[in-house]
């Protein structure tokens, strides 16, 4: 069996909204996220919405009920009901991870994900947030999380980059260079 790629269906739903409706591409991306997450804590429907045991029309019926009861909006609703007769419910968390990175893409932002030693203030983060929009050429969007293993600065990643502006980074940069590696 194949590997699943989650980007032709993010591509075709952003295509989709991005033709009928570009101001929903944001409250379309967290619906969808926030239902990839409400799927994946129970694993059970997941395993309903595969078994031959039930009938096709059936499971379309208890999954539109749940994203009525949600309240998503039409095109998500629609979107995932197409998901899930093509049994790919299970990735909804890959196409919604995969639809936000375009969004992003096309709204000319990148995420990054940043290490800071203990808590820091507005001003130090808008500090951070400005350094890697400039570094990186984009307007980022930033989620902070502590590591106490950072004795001063930050580390960020943005994609597969990483930023590391802390005080352990400057010092592995100085021994390498010291030993002749950089």
């Amino acid at each position: 069996m194949g590997r699943f790629s989650a980007m032709p269906y993010a591509k075709a739903l952003l295509g989709l909204v991005a033709d009928t409706e570009p101001d929903a591409m944001e409250p379309i991306q967290a619906e969808l996220l926030e239902l990839a997450r409400a799927f994946g804590a129970v694993p059970e429907l997941g395993r309903m919405m595969v078994t031959p045991a039930i009938t096709q029309e059936r499971k379309e019926a208890l999954l539109g009920a749940i994203l009525d009861r949600a309240g998503v909006h039409d095109v998500v609703r629609r979107f995932v009901l197409v998901v899930q007769r093509q049994y790919r419910l299970r990735h909804l968390g890959a196409i919604a991870e995969a639809y936000a990175e375009l969004v992003d893409r096309r709204l000319g932002r990148v995420r990054a994900a940043v290490e800071v030693p203990g808590t820091v203030d507005d001003v130090t983060r808008r500090t951070i947030v400005d350094t890697l929009s400039k570094a990186f050429g984009a307007a980022v969007v930033a989620s902070f999380s502590t590591n106490d293993a950072l004795l001063a600065g930050f580390r960020a990643r943005v994609g597969s980059r990483v930023v590391d502006g802390s005080a352990l980074g400057q010092l592995e940069r100085l021994r390498r260079t010291a030993a002749g590696l950089e």
